[in-house]
């Protein structure tokens, strides 16, 4: 049943009349079952005055629906031995489950239940609004937290992908019944709903179930509008009196659909995403700049980011921003070693199958994979496509996305714009 799409053996697809798409993988080896419900119901759909909508709809989806209140639905899930859960992030919000794979019809049940009847009551909604601040406050009580707000708000400024996940206190306050239930009309529609499950499973059963559960369910949600920001250089600076200054970098890379994605990767696992790497090596075990510093790939549908995190003293943060920089400048000119290629590709195979081990990790690769790329990647396809990078390839991603332009810059801390970069970035 993989209505003429092609897919490696193991690999299902379907689509319901309404607009539902479903995904499968078949893991025969496993007895579980993890599968998700995901919607373009994200931080970029919330309306532009509503920040933190999408994050407290959230929460509210498991406080109470047509037939059980919420601690009637925590008792259902519990009886089945299952595990459940939502997640928001900037462009997208899913509702998954997971559970031993002879719980699956009840468990569906339960999640439909959630999805298409939750009443969002008003008293559990004065609990969540609290909750919600409390984690507003601390966040804003962590730098380490805010900087990444921060250096991501002045990299997508002008767009929604700019917005504060959790919103503010304000903006939470001020929310109500009739924005959640709005949102949920708007967002939760057939034709924006992708089912993946993974684990051990009967195709067409799932399919019967799913299509008995949500087949009935009519209704259009409208496109996402498309988050295409231009970053430009900028240093976006928040003074705090203390004994440390937090820095973040964010510049324009390749995203998910990106042919350099893959070279990108390595990239970012050469500049800073090991103890062995150059970062690590030259700003903390050379010169003890900092005590911590790290690199990573930032991936959304149109636009992706390589970002730099450097955790120091206020009396070293200028000579660290340096460093970092020049070790920016260096790879953009002379890409990367032959040694540190392969130690790359080791670290990042190893870290593809470890998270890739249980129905958890797949059914969430499947979903992104899809949401993205309209496709599925194998285990083995990321493996050949990480062996696939060369250094040649990588001075080719270089050539067409500079380290250091259009560079944003982010900084927490005690120090002036002059104090921390100078003509650093002259």
């Amino acid at each position: 049943m993989n209505d003429q799409i092609q897919l490696p053996p193991n690999y299902f697809y379907h689509r319901l009349p309404n607009g539902i798409e479903m995904l499968g993988q078949y893991m025969p080896s496993l007895s579980s079952i993890t599968f998700g419900l995901q919607f373009d119901a994200a931080v970029v759909n919330e309306p532009e005055d509503k920040a933190g909508l999408a994050h407290l709809f959230e929460y509210m989806l498991f406080q109470g629906t047509k037939e059980r209140d919420a601690r009637a639905l925590n008792e259902a899930f519990e009886s089945l031995g299952a595990r459940k859960g939502a997640s928001t992030g900037l462009e997208s919000a899913q509702v998954w489950a997971q559970i031993v794979n002879t719980k699956f019809d009840e468990t569906l049940a339960l999640i439909s239940e959630l999805v298409l009847t939750s009443t969002f009551p008003k008293d559990e909604l004065e609990q969540m609004r609290s909750i919600i601040i409390q984690e507003i406050r601390r966040r804003d009580d962590e730098p380490m937290s805010r900087i990444f707000e921060l250096v991501r708000a002045n990299f997508y400024q002008g767009t929604a992908l700019a917005r504060p996940l959790l919103g503010t206190s304000e903006s939470i306050k001020n929310l109500q019944r009739y924005d959640l239930r709005q949102f949920w009309k708007a967002r939760y529609q057939p034709n924006n709903m992708l089912f993946t499950i993974a684990g051990k499973f009967d195709w067409e059963h799932v399919v019967k179930r799913v299509e008995e559960l949500f087949g009935g369910w009519t209704g259009a949600a409208t496109p996402s509008p498309d988050q295409r920001p231009t970053p430009a250089p900028h240093v976006a600076l928040e003074h705090q009196e203390g004994k440390q200054e937090h820095i973040a970098l964010m510049v324009p890379f390749a995203n998910y659909t990106d042919p350099d994605y893959y070279p990108a990767l390595v990239v970012a696992e050469v500049l800073g995403g090991n103890m062995a790497s150059r970062l690590f090596v030259e700003v903390r075990e050379k010169r003890g700049l900092v005590y911590s510093v790290s690199a990573s790939q930032s991936a959304n549908k149109h636009i992706g980011g390589l970002r730099v995190y450097a955790g120091t003293t206020p009396e070293q943060a200028h000579e660290c921003l340096q460093v970092i920089v020049n070790e920016l400048r260096k790879m953009e000119h002379e890409g990367i070693t032959a040694d540190e290629l392969e130690r790359a590709k080791v670290q990042l195979k190893s870290e593809t199958v470890m998270r890739s081990e249980g129905s958890g990790a797949r059914m969430g690769a499947i979903a992104r994979s899809w949401w993205f790329e309209r496709k599925v990647r194998t285990i083995q396809e990321v493996k050949e496509a990480i062996d696939a990078v060369t250094q040649e390839s990588i001075l080719d991603l270089l050539h067409h996305h500079s380290l250091v332009h259009p560079l944003t810059v982010a900084a927490i801390g005690p120090l002036s714009q002059e104090e921390l970069v100078g003509d650093i970035l002259a």
